[in-house]
């Protein structure tokens, strides 16, 4: 689930911004805390990610709308497993999944993303975490994957703007804060 949700897009959607699928409207349910990665947020990660994204094996955990995952897929990730412990959200996750006929290449899980196998992120190129905001989440994650992602992975978290995070074990590649995000792209440290 996602911070504050701005109705209108919550009942608009939002749009997938590049790739074989730009333009295509993601259809977003309102539901309170719901809130998509804001274009601008999306466009600039995407643009640091472009040389990782084709053919990457991509995680997307806190999914939401499924933006940052379906993205990914759009410019040409392999694979995404979704992971959102609402399980309505995850529902129309799912249904945008059919809808884009991504079928073999996605897949949804209703789950905690805390109870997931460490073995799941074995072969995972690229890890986005938006942890629900006002909740300390994003440090939890931090903290509970530190040994769990590989050493040529990229860990992709959102957060609030005036969340401080303890980043041991991870080197920020780059940030970027816009409006109420900080977002950063990281990877591990042997």
């Amino acid at each position: 689930m996602k911070r504050e949700t701005n109705k209108r897009k919550a009942q608009t959607g939002v749009r997938i911004i590049g790739g074989s699928l730009k333009r295509s409207k993601i259809e977003v349910i309102e539901r309170d805390g719901l809130r998509p990665t804001p274009d601008r947020v999306r466009e600039t990660l995407f643009n640091w990610l472009m040389p990782a994204i084709p053919g990457a094996i991509v995680m997307d955990c806190f999914a939401g709308s499924g933006a940052l995952g379906l993205e990914a897929l759009s410019r040409g990730a392999s694979q995404c497993t979704f992971f959102e412990k609402d399980g309505v959200v995850a529902k129309q996750i799912q249904k945008n999944i059919e809808r884009f006929q991504l079928n073999p290449q996605a897949t949804v899980t209703c789950a905690d993303v805390f109870q997931i196998s460490k073995e799941l992120f074995k072969n995972v190129d690229i890890i986005f975490a938006d942890p629900p905001f006002h909740h300390g989440m994003s440090q939890d994650f931090l903290t509970w994957i530190r040994d769990k992602v590989q050493p040529d992975s990229r860990l992709v978290i959102e957060c609030e703007r005036d969340q401080e995070l303890d980043l041991q074990g991870f080197e920020v590649i780059r940030e970027l804060k816009a409006g109420i995000d900080w977002l950063r792209l990281l990877r591990p440290t042997s």
